[in-house]
């Protein structure tokens, strides 16, 4: 299972984000790039504590037998309920935004990456290190898929 805790998977979604430019092209979804850039560094930043979040969601993704299903055996849903400290959609970007929000998505996967413990997360509850990993290289690949990444 592919996550940011392997080199190569990390590399992976490293060069991908890299990749955006402001004329990525969009396949589905609301977000613009710029949105779903803050998006991702909002989980980044929650996974470090430093985004506080309320516990939300149904109960069985808190189980063990719905994040194994989530985690780690379905496709990430398209249009699928976001945390309420990660939803971009009432925040206006603008363009010249984009290689800002993307050094910074960048910064923030190297922090989490490196850091010995995270917290919890408000769909999920406390995950382990490796579940952490692995939810967000599920949850960036989905996006950078979004916009041809």
């Amino acid at each position: 299972m592919k996550n940011i805790g392997i080199a190569e998977n990390y590399d992976e979604l490293r060069s991908r984000i890299t990749s955006l430019h402001p004329k990525s092209h969009k396949k589905w979804g609301k977000m613009s790039l710029e949105q779903m850039l803050s998006h991702c560094s909002a989980q980044l930043e929650m996974a470090l504590g430093e985004k506080s979040s309320s516990i939300q969601g149904s109960f069985l993704m808190r189980t063990s037998v719905g994040r194994w299903l989530l985690l780690y055996t379905l496709p990430w849903p398209k249009g699928s309920i976001t945390p309420q400290e990660m939803n971009m959609l009432k925040q206006e970007a603008k363009p010249a935004e984009i290689e800002e929000r993307k050094l910074y998505l960048l910064a923030y996967l190297e922090k989490v990456q490196q850091a010995d413990q995270l917290h919890a997360h408000p769909f999920f509850g406390n995950l382990s290190k490796a579940d952490w990993q692995r939810l967000i290289y599920k949850h960036i690949d989905h996006h950078l898929q979004q916009f041809s990444a």
